[in-house]
């Protein structure tokens, strides 16, 4: 039965993001959405989708992460290190695109509610694509619940009582100047 709810865009930006490179710290990839106290009541559904662009030398790991509480938070959804193709541009030639969606569910609510975070994000190559060949075929990497970017989804306790950032991090497994992210268009949406 409905619920007779509004869907909303509840936070979006407006320019592109300050490029995360030369560092192996988890940094945010866009300013945090504070989400409101008691905001998460059972059951509400938000719903992010971002698109960026990355440039690499070399091979490098990139780790993606969705926390409540900001860069420092709880880690409710964390992906796996993900090898990276070689020589996509790198520094300010970002050439290869990447997206991400992923859904954020409250379980319960409450101080010691719990959010049931999952989703993906495809890194592409700089290789225009050819039909019927695997060029620039998109490399998926999941977005799991929990903080150790497995393949069992758990629910994460967190706090949502409180006006709380909800941060969405990548972090670089190799310092080095070419390789390069930025988040280029975010959007949260409140599905119910």
């Amino acid at each position: 039965m409905s619920r007779q709810t509004w869907q909303e865009a509840v936070s979006w930006v407006t320019a592109a993001g300050t490029a995360i490179a030369t560092s192996t710290t988890e940094t945010i990839l866009v300013p945090n959405v504070t989400v409101p106290a008691n905001y998460m009541a059972d059951g509400r559904v938000l719903l992010v989708k971002a698109t960026g662009a990355y440039g690499t030398t070399s091979t490098p790991t990139l780790t993606f992460a969705v926390r409540w509480g900001g860069v420092a938070g709880t880690v409710i959804a964390k992906s796996g290190a993900a090898v990276t193709t070689s020589g996509t541009g790198g520094g300010a030639s970002m050439t290869a695109l990447w997206t991400a969606e992923f859904i954020v569910q409250t379980r319960s609510n409450g101080a010691t509610g719990t959010l049931f975070t999952n989703g993906e994000i495809v890194l592409f190559t700089s290789t225009v694509g050819t039909a019927g060949t695997v060029t620039n075929y998109g490399m998926p990497v999941v977005l799991a619940s929990g903080s150790t970017g497995g393949t069992t989804p758990v629910a994460v306790t967190c706090d949502l009582t409180a006006d709380t950032a909800l941060s969405f991090t990548a972090t670089w497994g190799t310092s080095n100047a070419a390789n390069s992210i930025r988040c280029d268009t975010y959007v949260v949406q409140s599905l119910n």
